[in-house]
């Protein structure tokens, strides 16, 4: 028993330890302030999923009901995309907590293709970070989280060379 509940608080510290180190930039690891939170909402529901196999269907057929916003850096997607993609580049919520860049982004992406009853499609680098600082965006926007889906594995998880745009 004993064993257990050192095991539990040993992993309680170690949470702690590591939360807290999140929150401040290496700069300003020795300052009592903590970094400043992004204005974007940092979570909002689970994401739904889909898979490479799948989007690339929805991309040979050319699958009206869906569009694909490329969340990653602009000069990634400008270098490769797949086919058919928009770019909505979120880097600057991610790397330097700002998110008016990203929203501007996102909303001419939105702008950009009419979104009525389509199904969007986020494409970042690996299914984790930029899909939910793009989701949150995108939600904030008035987008149904039920109509947003993200590439399992992010374009990592992408091994259709053929469907790339360069």
């Amino acid at each position: 028993m004993k064993k257990k509940h050192l095991a539990l608080v040993a992993a309680s510290v170690a949470a702690l330890v590591a939360l807290t180190g999140c929150g401040a930039k290496k700069e300003d690891a020795g300052q009592a302030e903590p970094a400043p939170a992004p204005q974007v909402q940092t979570e909002v529901t689970e994401f739904q999923y889909i898979s490479a196999a799948d989007l690339e269907k929805i991309v040979t057929d050319n699958n009206q009901e869906y569009v694909i916003f490329d969340v990653r850096k602009k000069t990634d997607y400008d270098t490769e995309h797949i086919k058919g993609a928009i770019s909505a580049d979120v880097d600057s919520v991610v790397s330097e907590e700002k998110d008016e860049p990203a929203k501007a982004n996102v909303q001419a992406a939105m702008a950009s293709t009419d979104l009525e009853g389509k199904k969007i499609v986020l494409l970042c680098y690996s299914g984790k970070r930029y899909a939910q600082a793009s989701t949150n965006i995108l939600v904030g926007e008035g987008i149904d989280p039920a109509m947003i889906f993200t590439l399992e594995g992010g374009y990592k998880g992408w091994t259709n060379t053929e469907l790339l745009e360069k």
